[in-house]
């Protein structure tokens, strides 16, 4: 649940420990990805939750071991292995760094197996109030595999989840792809997820950029760019199994009451929470004299987050919904149940 208050109080972010979620469809590339980031110096003070040890190729780099599943790895890392699900494992992580055990690393990447859904894992860390009291849920980043990435998202529904609520998409293989290949890799991207900013893994170094490396829960000035592309409007993806997504945003100039908002967009969530795939907003709230941004996959919301500065002259709220047998106009109702305001 979204806090309902006009302050807008969330959780500390000092003393919350920003989890990034790297999913990812069989053979995209996952692997690669996670073994270049912990080679970064400045990563050096993470944690990293893997299913088995051996399917990810870590065992050179084990050094010590705290307990039968958590180990340190040369870099600094600290390696731990899912025995019985996430959220037991992200605690245990959290009593041994608390306890002095294990360094006091200062993010968690979480790496998912090829076929899991990265909603349901969202949504297990977000339900639980001892996780949040700890951790915050940072980002979702998808790694697409260049050369079988459209094969894989005609052929198997959790390829598409993992595109459509995607923070951050990188893409794998470029070197083994033509131009053309790749652009149409791209355009499916594009069509599928237009909020996710995308980058290369294996052509050039990975940029930890990708991650919170400073451990901060806040998103910086860029946070909002994506939402300043869009003009209000409906755009239906147009690749031949990408009919369910449609893209539209909903923007106004009125300043909204908090409570008011909260009490439509829970609303809505409750009643079609499993046709939006992903939510982002920047808001203009009543008495605030800071833009807001708000974003959620399905029924499960972030923190909202107050930005320094608005990123431009216009004060407007925006919100771009990705979704699937949900349309703008459907939105436009239900949300004039209850704000007042001339949407566009």
């Amino acid at each position: 649940m979204i806090a309902a208050d006009r302050t807008i109080q969330v959780p500390d972010s000092k003393d919350q420990i920003p989890i990034n979620i790297i999913t990812g469809f069989l053979g995209s590339g996952k692997t690669t990805l996670l073994n270049q980031l912990l080679s970064l110096h400045e990563l050096a003070d993470t944690a990293v939750l893997i299913n088995e040890f051996g399917e990810i190729g870590l065992d050179h780099l084990l050094v010590n071991s705290v307990d039968e599943d958590i180990f340190l790895l040369e870099s600094g890392c600290v390696c731990c292995s899912v025995r019985d699900n996430f959220s037991a494992s992200l605690l245990r992580l959290h009593e041994q760094r608390a306890a002095g055990n294990i360094p006091p690393f200062q993010r968690v990447i979480l790496e998912t197996t090829g076929i899991a859904d990265p909603i349901a894992i969202s949504e297990l860390i977000l339900s639980d109030k001892e996780i949040v009291r700890r951790y915050s849920c940072r980002k979702i980043l998808t790694v697409v595999d260049a050369v079988h990435g459209r094969t894989n998202l005609d052929r198997h529904i959790e390829a598409v989840k993992q595109v459509s609520v995607a923070d951050h998409i990188i893409l794998s293989k470029t070197d083994l792809c033509d131009p053309v290949q790749l652009d149409s890799v791209e355009e499916r991207m594009q069509r599928m997820n237009p909020l996710a900013p995308r980058s290369y893994c294996g052509v050039k170094p990975v940029d930890p950029g990708i991650l919170s490396v400073n451990g901060s829960a806040a998103p910086g000035p860029a946070a909002s760019q994506p939402l300043l592309q869009y003009a209000p409007g409906e755009k239906a993806g147009s690749a031949p199994h990408d009919h369910r997504f449609a893209t539209f945003s909903l923007a106004w100039q009125e300043a909204v009451d908090w409570e008011d908002f909260v009490a439509w967009l829970e609303g809505l969530l409750i009643v079609r929470g499993d046709s939006i795939h992903r939510v982002k907003g920047l808001l203009h709230v009543l008495g605030a004299t800071r833009p807001v941004i708000i974003q959620g996959v399905q029924h499960s919301f972030y923190a909202p987050v107050t930005l320094d500065n608005w990123p431009d002259d216009n004060r407007a709220t925006r919100l771009v919904f990705i979704t699937s047998d949900f349309g703008k106009q459907a939105a436009i109702k239900s949300l004039k149940n209850i704000l007042d305001v001339a949407v566009s």
